[in-house]
């Protein structure tokens, strides 16, 4: 059997665990594996934020790696919620920055994983006259815009 569809298989044994009507597609690019899953039951993992995305992704990445040694970063997306979300996230902190320049006073940015900090520090790395620090303790922190 080839990678991918070790993945898949993967992937199945998950969907059918959880009773969930869902197919999943597997991709890989140089430095990824996606799967994204699609059907009837799909909204049932973007639901809160898609934290149910976010938890299914980190067992069937724990598992990938060490029952199939996987050594790629394994991103598991829904009828394209991730995108959407990035999409998102990046609109709302250059919202954000808008107002730190206008106002002149910090922005806290609501609690994020460590995945999206990354998009907020990337998108805000180009924006001029402010800065952007994470804040807080464990895995979720937020995110504070302030005036550079």
């Amino acid at each position: 059997m080839d990678r991918q569809n070790d993945i898949e298989q993967l992937a199945l044994t998950f969907i059918k665990a959880m009773q969930l009507s869902l197919t999943p597609s597997v991709t890989e690019t140089e430095d990824s594996i996606q799967i994204n899953l699609s059907g009837a039951d799909a909204y049932l993992l973007m639901e809160r934020k898609g934290s149910v995305l976010e938890a299914l992704q980190l067992l069937i990445g724990r598992v990938a790696e060490s029952q199939l040694g996987l050594d790629k970063r394994l991103v598991v997306d829904c009828e394209g919620f991730r995108k959407d979300r990035e999409q998102d996230l990046v609109d709302s902190a250059k919202q954000a920055a808008d107002e730190v320049r206008k106002l002149g006073r910090p922005v806290e940015l609501p609690p994020m994983n460590s995945y999206e900090r990354r998009l907020v520090h990337l998108a805000l790395k180009e924006e001029t006259g402010v800065r952007s620090e994470s804040i807080g303790d464990g895995l979720i922190k937020s995110i504070v815009i302030s005036p550079a």
